[in-house]
């Protein structure tokens, strides 16, 4: 019987074989790109018909659809109209720049931007759709995971947020601290704990996010708690806002704590003062004069820009853990100057 299937055992037939196999792989690839690059083509054009909007003109718009304006030209324009807080002619130039890209990788720049900008405008669920639809085309994307954890952390989906996080991880992104403030936070939120048990989980949290420790010194005083037996103090730098307004001298192991009752006359055991403010205040009290105090601003250490409000996340930039606390000298209110 062998004699029958001699050919199966000719290196010729066989090398046959191989190629017949190549090709059908190579046709099938070829034809299954064709077809994808199609569904994806259709995919892209319902979403862009989803978030049109009539915020240019007719006129405006044929001018922008011009075959000589490269998807390039219309992203650089939709970046500059975002800068200055037209978010509206922003997310039309980005969907005309997306209508009329067919890279992937502008796509999902594009994408990206245009995200970027419904977040900025405060439409977080087209801003949501947005990443989706960029994940779609790369699912490792790590900017629009970040912009998606952000989305589900303003929304209280801490648990998709934490999903989100996970994945940014699987990319080999740092988030630790990220991690650390949504859990803390979620355990902030938690009506079943008593203060101790979330101090307890907020300031085991804090190794990996060194403000958490603010945070659960926030959380005893705003509940009537003294902070005289507080476990574990955050740096004074951290929350000397909070404070400077402490009449009851606490953590006086720690030399700049010491400082600032010092400097405020609470205690009376002279100690070394951290900050050209708190030496001014400490001088002026010595010299009795009683009228001056210190107010503070909170300047984010990444985008630069100031807050009247403390911030875990900069509402700017939204870099986590950026602020820096400035303190500067002002005149005490006057209550009986004060309108009623």
């Amino acid at each position: 019987m062998d004699i029958f299937f001699i050919e199966h055992r000719d290196p010729i037939f066989s090398l046959i074989v191989l190629f017949i196999i190549i090709f059908m792989i190579a046709s099938l690839s070829y034809f299954w790109g064709v077809f994808s690059s199609k569904d994806e083509k259709k995919r892209i054009e319902k979403f862009i018909r989803k978030f049109e909007n009539r915020s240019l003109s007719e006129e405006h718009k044929q001018m922008l659809l011009n075959p000589e304006i490269d998807a390039r030209s219309l992203s650089i324009l939709g970046g500059t109209f975002s800068k200055s807080g037209d978010f509206e002619k922003a997310i039309s130039v980005f969907l005309i720049a997306l209508a009329k890209t067919k890279n992937k990788a502008e796509k999902e720049f594009i994408l990206n931007e245009l995200g970027e900008v419904y977040f900025k405008a405060g439409f977080l669920k087209r801003s949501t759709d947005v990443f989706l639809q960029s994940l779609e085309l790369s699912p490792r994307n790590p900017n629009a995971l970040r912009y998606l954890t952000m989305i589900d952390e303003k929304l209280k989906n801490y648990k998709e947020a934490l999903y989100a996080l996970n994945s940014l991880e699987e990319l080999g992104v740092e988030i630790r601290a990220q991690k650390a403030y949504i859990q803390a936070t979620v355990v902030l939120n938690d009506k079943e704990l008593s203060i101790e048990e979330k101090s307890e989980k907020i300031l085991a949290l804090s190794r990996d996010f060194e403000l958490l420790k603010r945070m659960c010194m926030q959380l005893w005083l705003k509940n009537g708690k003294s902070l005289e037996n507080f476990p574990e103090f955050a740096k004074l730098d951290d929350v000397i806002d909070i404070m400077y307004n402490q009449n009851l001298a606490v953590n006086l192991n720690d030399e700049e704590y010491r400082g600032l009752f010092y400097a405020k006359g609470v205690i009376n055991e002279p100690s070394d003062i951290k900050g050209f403010e708190l030496n001014v205040i400490k001088h002026l009290n010595d010299a009795e004069f009683n009228k001056a105090t210190l107010n503070f601003n909170y300047v984010c250490k990444s985008c630069k820009n100031s807050f009247p409000m403390h911030f875990y996340r900069c509402p700017m930039c939204h870099e986590l853990g950026s602020v820096k606390i400035l303190p500067h000298i002002t005149e005490k209110p006057d209550e009986n100057s004060m309108p009623f």
